[in-house]
């Protein structure tokens, strides 16, 4: 079987049963059924079958329904985040040989955009979707997963919703999150419903609200969403099972969650391991781990201890085919002697003698800000594009909620305001990866090393408003 054969079966079962509810509608799972039906004819007519299909759009019933088409007809799903600027919608486009982009609107409507030219993706058979991650060349590099693949993955998270007779699991995360895959398809697997509520940064009350009236058994989220509902005080059920990955979970805010909430797991697992491969059940005495390895993943940690971490490998199951343009596989996904085909994933750590796997941070300067990966290099060269900038240097500061990060950056130029450059990124990179605080300087502090010091940046970058020139030292 595959996925959506699984959850048509589901829906030809109970077909009244309420699959999606939201501020857009309540849909049956006969209404899923028949309205994927329809979005699959048109899938069809306008992608070849060796063709992908992007989606763009908010999270909702209509992008749930685009998801299902693609996988209805064997397309591959390329999300998008309806804010990326032109460049980056024509670099993915083109480079996931898409041949239409589905457009939904707030109101579910979907458009359908043909594209014109020749995409650079070879066919794959067996393809579920290709999602975009910051890269460190500068370009955004496409992570293809297979879909027995994710079927597997999908599968082996099924037992943990079993403690629940009813699945009600809230859609939280933009599609262009591979973690959206979680709560737009596991609750169907397990003839659940999802729970769209609004956005919590638009109305933290009404979220709240929408989550407690429609009795929400799982809501997932990054540690910085779970900050945010901390900081409005939100109300939400202590029955409400806790998801928590994609960035470090720090011990304070652990130890709150478990303090308000009777269940919280948290999560690890990069794009490339098809959305999480390790979880862990936090308790107030055990709140450092990533817990196990689960769906057939094994974590290698050769020779390293608490004291002296080391890269962690992923190996077995799980795994994504590869990126969109193969060079971009070199020193990540690589053969290792006797576990095959493995996945390097810049993460230290360590796997105690328990098997637990304990994440410590990175190797190179990938970051997670607001649960999105980005690589510094590309933001670097994002704004040394401008044709003014000279040089930059990019890293990630304290944000005004504890604990919660910011992206910032210093650069060298000839007379480049701050408001213009964030008028030249705001065309080239998606809102999240555009630096929160800008600074020019007239020249790179280096360290004894030669090396450009990134500390004293950091250090004095809250020191003047970001309009000011800093002098270096």
């Amino acid at each position: 079987m595959t996925i959506w054969t699984r959850i048509a079966e589901l829906a030809a079962t109970h077909p009244d049963r309420v699959a999606y509810t939201g501020l857009d509608g309540q849909q049956t799972y006969a209404d899923l059924l028949s309205d994927v039906t329809a979005m699959t004819r048109r899938v069809e007519q306008a992608a070849p079958r060796d063709h992908a299909v992007a989606v763009s759009g908010q999270r909702g019933y209509g992008t749930l329904v685009c998801l299902l088409a693609c996988l209805a007809s064997g397309r591959v799903y390329v999300p998008m985040d309806e804010r990326w600027p032109a460049q980056r919608v024509k670099l993915v486009v083109s480079e996931a040989n898409a041949a239409v982009v589905l457009e939904v609107s707030e109101d579910a409507t979907v458009r359908a955009v043909p594209v014109s030219g020749p995409g650079s993706m070879a066919p794959h058979p067996g393809l579920a979707y290709v999602i975009f991650t910051s890269g460190s060349t500068g370009t955004p590099k496409g992570v293809m997963v297979e879909e027995a693949v994710l079927e597997e993955r999908l599968l082996s998270l099924i037992p943990l919703l079993d403690e629940h007779p009813v699945i009600r699991f809230v859609l939280n995360t933009s599609i262009s999150f591979d973690i959206s895959l979680i709560e737009l398809l596991l609750p169907l697997l397990a003839g659940g419903t999802i729970v769209c509520p609004p956005p919590v940064t638009a109305d933290p009350r009404a979220f709240a609200d929408f989550v407690s009236r429609h009795a929400a058994t799982h809501i997932q989220g990054t540690p910085s969403f779970f900050k945010l509902t901390e900081a409005f005080n939100l109300m939400l059920s202590k029955d409400l099972e806790i998801w928590c990955g994609g960035e470090a979970l720090d011990a304070g805010l652990a130890r709150q969650l478990v303090d308000r909430y009777n269940t919280v797991r948290n999560f690890y697992g990069p794009t490339e391991a098809t959305i999480w491969c390790t979880f862990h059940t936090l308790t107030p005495d055990a709140l450092d781990s990533v817990g196990l390895p689960f769906g057939g993943t094994a974590v290698l940690s050769p020779g390293a201890s608490a004291q002296s971490p080391s890269e962690l490998i992923l190996a077995a199951r799980g795994l994504a085919v590869g990126y969109v343009r193969s060079a971009d596989d070199e020193g990540r996904f690589m053969e290792l002697a006797g576990h095959g085909r493995v996945y390097y994933t810049g993460d230290s750590g360590y796997v105690a003698a328990d098997g637990r796997v304990h994440v410590t941070g990175r190797i190179d300067d990938q970051v997670k800000v607001n649960g999105h990966r980005l690589e510094l290099s590309e933001i670097e060269s994002a704004v040394e594009s401008h044709p003014d900038v000279r040089q930059c240097a990019a890293f990630v500061v304290p944000g005004s909620e504890e604990g919660s990060p910011k992206l910032a950056a210093t650069y060298v130029a000839n007379g480049v305001s701050v408001r213009e450059l964030r008028g030249h990124l705001r065309r080239i990179l998606p809102p999240y990866a555009v630096p929160q605080q800008l600074r020019e300087v007239d020249e790179m502090p280096l360290t004894t090393a030669g090396k450009v010091d990134r500390r004293f940046l950091r250090a004095n970058l809250s020191a003047a408003p970001e309009t000011e020139r800093t002098p270096s030292t």
